[in-house]
């Protein structure tokens, strides 16, 4: 097997599960440190593609193509997470396979989740901060701040119904993408296989938890700022709906359940039974 380039598909399930039972039973403290690291990575992947796009984001005429080169940046985060190391709450649904072999606890499982998101929420936040505070959304006259104000505006007025299915979705996509990864032995392999289901997600447009910390926290952060504010073409009335508690409860929540569902029962579970379908 040591000269393969990659594992098969009863081989990732092994592999899936096994890391499922060592994430379950890692410490608190190295959690929450490993999801901060995550939380940041992908803050800055997502914060990232829109610095990458903002000028064609905010033309009607060129939308589609700004999500395209977002969708080209943003992975970044992921891969970071991939090659360096670090705890993402969307991906650790996965552990889900642990726990339908009993190999760890649903409680066990619950908490592991609820620190990733806390940890994930912190090292977002570390990042949007930074961020916001480096001077970064003065480009182009205020417009790429104008556009992570429009952005997150956008996220907390999709409805709590579609938040939910865009959110199962994006889980989908982002459980598919880290089980394919695990296949890979080689760093390029990892890589490559890291772009691929992220770039489709973003250019999809649908909803990461993980991400929105990011986006949306650095939208907080700037939405009074006068510049940005007349870039994103956002009147006050606009903005004052954009507060932290429906950031959290229109978009947070809502996002957090579909991401669970698509990780849950869509990935995890399907790939369980595709394992059992090959235990001897």
């Amino acid at each position: 097997m040591s000269d393969k380039k990659m594992l098969t598909p009863a081989e990732v399930a092994e592999y899936t599960l096994h890391a499922g039972i060592k994430k379950a039973n890692t410490p608190t403290k190295k959690v929450l440190i490993s999801a901060f690291l995550a939380g940041m990575y992908i803050a800055l992947g997502a914060l990232g593609s829109i610095a990458a796009s903002y000028n064609l984001l905010a033309n009607p005429a060129t939308y589609g193509l700004g999500k395209m080169v977002a969708g080209l940046m943003f992975p970044a985060g992921l891969v970071l997470i991939l090659i360096a190391g670090g705890d993402l709450f969307t991906s650790n649904i996965l552990i889900t396979l642990a726990a339908l072999k009993k190999k760890v606890s649903w409680g066990k499982t619950a908490k592991n989740w609820a620190l990733v998101w806390i940890g994930n929420l912190i090292g977002a936040a570390f990042a949007a901060f930074l961020v916001s505070k480096s001077g970064v959304f003065d480009w182009s006259n205020g417009l790429y701040g104008g556009v992570v104000i429009k952005n997150a505006v956008g996220k907390v007025n999709i409805g709590f119904a579609a938040a939910v299915a865009s959110g199962v979705v994006c889980n989908l996509l982002v459980c598919a993408t880290v089980w394919a990864s695990y296949a890979a032995k080689s760093v390029s392999g990892k890589v490559i296989m890291g772009w691929l289901g992220i770039f489709v997600f973003v250019c999809i447009g649908v909803e990461h938890v993980v991400a929105n910390m990011g986006y949306l926290l650095a939208g907080l952060m700037v939405k009074l700022n006068p510049v940005y504010l007349e870039a994103s073409h956002k009147t006050l009335a606009d903005v004052a709906n954009l507060n932290l508690g429906n950031v959290f409860l229109h978009n947070f929540l809502p996002v957090t359940i579909g991401n669970i569902l698509g990780g849950m029962v869509i990935a995890a579970s399907y790939y369980f039974l595709f394992m059992s379908n090959n235990e001897k």
